[in-house]
């Protein structure tokens, strides 16, 4: 019975997400030259295809032999479409049918990202005659357009440095150029991001394109890689496909990780009814987590029984994104509790 009323008042509540909920998940838009049946479907094909990179997290999954059989056949998936114009381009619009995709996801065995997703800071040394400069968010280069527009293409958080005097003070370019760490973490912490990016970009062999040399660090994983393209531009959208792929491979769940777990984490702080309403609302919309049942609530401490699909690191990756959860240790410990203990701190 008591689950009963758990399971009516869930349904009720909506709570506001956080900035790092991406909104337009399954949402494309596509440009056309006319809203003519050809047109229609080659942008919605397209459409779709953009989609299913960005749910998944990579671009490899059109390869899929099940995701490539149902390229052709996007209208299946769609929910709506509409035409818009902006600065006299003419765009369609087109929205996707969220459970069905994930079907298809989880047919072809691919990976499923879930909308709460990292926010990354991106720090840009770029190399010129007079030295390094660094490249913040009101710079005049290509670039940051450039990485705006594809990491709304790949569904990726990132923000930008404002790069005053308080940046300045606090690191150099040739910090940035070095990609050392320790300036470049302390200058990010005034930034709401959940990670940071160094890159530092330079001209190619004997001035032809460019190359930009790339370091990623969010929670334990530093990842490092190259790009080199013809332009700046290209440099920018290929630097975000390259870590929006390593932050995916991080925390999107892959379906075909065939091996299921269940583990019980215990929150305490949870003061009223709207705190345990809004940590199991959470709970559920982890990617990796099947099922979340509240076990236990006793004088603000609830536990919940979560079934996950893979491992238990990648859901507790994803939890740890949202800064109203801190992780319980306790130092004078002398064995390891099968429970995991986190404190809400709204």
């Amino acid at each position: 019975m008591v689950r009963h009323w758990w399971l009516i008042l869930i349904a009720c509540w909506s709570f506001s997400l956080s900035a790092d909920e991406v909104t337009d998940l399954y949402e494309s838009r596509i440009e056309v030259a006319t809203q003519s049946r050809d047109d229609r479907q080659d942008a919605l094909r397209e459409a779709f295809s953009s989609v299913l990179i960005k749910v998944s997290g990579q671009r490899d999954v059109l390869e899929r032999p099940e995701v490539s059989r149902q390229l052709s056949q996007a209208t299946n998936y769609l929910v709506q479409y509409s035409y818009v114009t902006e600065r006299q381009q003419l765009y369609l619009r087109a929205q996707f049918d969220e459970q069905r995709i994930e079907e298809l996801l989880r047919r072809a065995n691919a990976s499923y990202w879930s909308a709460r997703r990292p926010n990354i800071i991106f720090w840009i040394a770029q190399e010129t005659q007079r030295g390094a400069r660094l490249i913040g968010r009101d710079a005049d280069s290509e670039i940051v357009p450039a990485m705006r527009r594809q990491a709304h293409q790949r569904g990726l958080p990132i923000s930008f440095p404002l790069l005053d005097l308080t940046d300045l003070s606090n690191l150099s370019a040739s910090d940035v150029w070095g990609r050392f760490e320790r300036p470049v973490q302390e200058a990010s912490r005034r930034y709401p991001s959940d990670g940071l990016v160094m890159v530092r970009v330079q001209e190619g062999d004997n001035g032809q394109g460019y190359l930009a040399q790339w370091t990623l660090i969010v929670g334990n994983t530093r990842r490092s890689g190259q790009v080199d393209t013809e332009d700046l531009n290209g440099i920018g959208m290929a630097v975000v496909d390259s870590v929006t792929d390593r932050v995916a491979a991080e925390y999107a769940v892959s379906y075909s990780e065939t091996e299921a777990s269940e583990f019980t984490i215990r929150i305490i702080n949870l003061q009223d009814l709207e705190s345990v309403l809004l940590v199991e609302s959470l709970l559920r919309r982890l990617a990796s987590v099947e099922q979340a049942t509240l076990a236990r609530y006793h004088q603000g401490t609830a536990e919940f029984r979560l079934q996950l699909i893979g491992d238990m690191r990648r859901a507790l990756q994803a939890l740890e994104l949202d800064n109203r959860m801190q992780r319980v240790e306790d130092p004078w410990s002398v064995t390891a509790s099968p429970v995991l203990e986190y404190r809400w701190l709204r």
